[in-house]
């Protein structure tokens, strides 16, 4: 995911910027990426201009990274199981990063 550093005074900011991706005619952010038993994995959101969702209504899509022809693409997963277990790992991935109120990877009993 992109961000632009943004200088306030002597502080530095960063701004948000998203991974935009079309699929057909619709456009999806992508909130997170994993590897999986080897193989690299992105969940994605519809995308929108404003912050329209509830965090606990956000449903993703999980779609996998092919190459073909030298060129990289996203792919679906056809596996019902693994795009479970794959959900699950994103799940957990996302808790640890949101629930972490220091945003540097702690445990301690704040962030648990």
């Amino acid at each position: 995911m992109s961000e632009e550093k943004e200088t306030k005074g002597n502080e530095e900011i960063d701004e948000y910027e998203p991974q935009i991706v079309e699929l057909g005619d619709e456009s999806f952010e992508v909130i997170d990426a994993i590897c999986y038993d080897g193989q690299n994995y992105v969940a994605l959101v519809p995308f929108t201009e404003e912050d329209e969702l509830e965090d606990d209504e956000v449903e993703f899509i999980i779609l996998k990274e092919v190459e073909e022809n030298g060129e990289y693409m996203l792919a679906t997963v056809d596996d019902e199981t693994l795009y479970d277990e794959i959900g699950e790992a994103f799940i957990e991935h996302l808790n640890t990063v949101f629930d972490d109120e220091h945003g540097d990877g702690c445990n301690c009993e704040e962030c648990k």
